[in-house]
């Protein structure tokens, strides 16, 4: 998320991110920050998870699959547990 946040106010890159479960940390300030500035340049902030926040909008599987498909380039990272 930190380098979403870092290269989304360049322009050239609209980065999209959804995030599989809910947001624990979303209290942190660094983390806020990184949402703040995401929100405002980013091409959308999604969940799978159906928590209802500021920073998210919910999305099923079928309209992740969507976004992937329009996407240039699709990264995932897991939680390593």
């Amino acid at each position: 998320m930190r380098i979403a946040a870092g290269i989304s106010p360049w322009g050239k890159v609209r980065p999209t991110i959804c995030f599989s479960s809910g947001l624990g940390q979303a209290g942190d300030p660094e983390i806020r920050r990184y949402f703040t500035l995401l929100r405002d340049t980013s091409g959308g902030l999604f969940t799978l998870a159906g928590d209802e926040n500021d920073w998210l909008q919910p999305i099923d599987r079928d309209g992740l699959a969507k976004l992937e498909t329009d996407a240039d380039t699709v990264l995932r990272f897991g939680s390593g547990a």
